[in-house]
């Protein structure tokens, strides 16, 4: 039986001693990895500057979308509709406050529940969820209308 090591280690790059194995093996393969852990903490960087750039703007889109529903509720309320100002102010401002909470619960993020939630969906709507019951129909012979005596 053949004898086989495996050799771990933290990061992109691997100890010196396996690079100077691998090169004996393969020449260049170490360039080629060093230039891939390159790239690839580049990439890293690039993907959490686009994080952060994400969140800021939809902080400027949540802060644009109330602005937009203050001037609505501003024009029901001259035109003198004051029910139609209160759902324009009252219904959106709930849903920023429930997502604002969700957001700031320790331990979980909004967009996990919102993929579970259409995980759960589309397992359903693809026929993996658990099929509707089905109910034994007999065939009837009466009519489907009652006759009066």
């Amino acid at each position: 039986m053949a004898r086989q090591s495996a050799n771990r280690w933290n990061g992109m790059l691997p100890p010196p001693k396996a690079a100077q194995e691998w090169e004996a093996i393969k020449p260049g393969l170490a360039e080629e990895i060093f230039q891939e852990s390159i790239a690839e903490e580049r990439h890293r960087r690039r993907m959490e500057t686009v994080r952060a750039a994400t969140k800021i703007l939809g902080q400027f889109l949540a802060l644009g979308s109330v602005g937009l529903m203050v001037l609505f509720a501003k024009y029901a309320l001259d035109a003198g509709e004051p029910i139609v100002a209160g759902f324009a102010i009252g219904a959106p401002s709930v849903s920023l406050a429930v997502i604002f909470a969700l957001s700031r619960t320790p331990g979980r993020r909004l967009e996990e529940g919102v993929g579970r939630a259409t995980r759960r969906v589309t397992a359903v709507t693809a026929g993996q969820g658990a099929p509707p019951p089905v109910l034994a129909q007999t065939p009837t012979t009466q009519p489907d209308t009652a006759q009066l005596p």
